[in-house]
């Protein structure tokens, strides 16, 4: 089932590194973000992951572009394939506390320093597919919110992040796409 939505909502922080770093946007050159939701399922996942800790934007993308380093360099040592770039944000503004993570294809005999890993388990799940900057995500869990009221369904644990492009390589913050999960109970 797909929903469709546009519109903007201000959002702060939620960047991930210098390579996940929104750019700074004039207020009229901001596009509306695009917006689909989705019903559907996923399979458990194997996710490699950090939990770190930011108390200012700065901090924030500082502690995303050391943990996603780290995890890539764990993953090529260990000769694990990187599926999905992840984050889940357990706070919505300073201090930020926040999962770097990855999806791997199989889940290592071992972990270092600290890098931890859990299985996410699937299941029945809500996805806003959004196109726009990050600062305009606040729309997309605005109407996740939205679609569990509506349909009468409960948030089975926390929504996470799913960065489906390289915003490095991004030139135009309106063409970011990031789907948020929301695991239904």
């Amino acid at each position: 089932m797909l929903f469709k939505s546009t519109g903007s909502a201000d959002r702060q922080g939620f960047c991930c590194s210098q390579k996940f770093q929104s750019r700074p946007l004039a207020a009229d050159t901001i596009s509306p973000l695009k917006l689909e939701l989705e019903k559907t399922n996923f399979k458990d996942m194997n996710v490699l992951f950090i939990h770190d800790t930011a108390v200012t934007t700065a901090g924030l993308t500082a502690a995303m572009v050391k943990g996603y380093g780290e995890l890539m360099q764990f993953m090529q040592q260990n000769e694990l394939q990187p599926l999905k770039f992840m984050a889940w944000y357990y706070s919505s503004q300073p201090p930020w506390f926040i999962d770097i993570a990855i999806e791997t294809n199989k889940t290592p005999t071992h972990l270092s320093a600290r890098i931890q890993s859990r299985i996410q388990p699937g299941g029945d799940l809500l996805i806003a597919h959004t196109q726009g900057p990050y600062e305009q995500l606040d729309k997309a869990y605005a109407e996740i919110a939205n679609w569990l009221r509506q349909n009468n369904r409960t948030a089975k644990s926390t929504p996470f992040e799913v960065y489906l492009n390289d915003p490095g390589s991004v030139k135009d913050p309106s063409e970011l796409k990031t789907d948020i999960y929301q695991p239904l109970q």
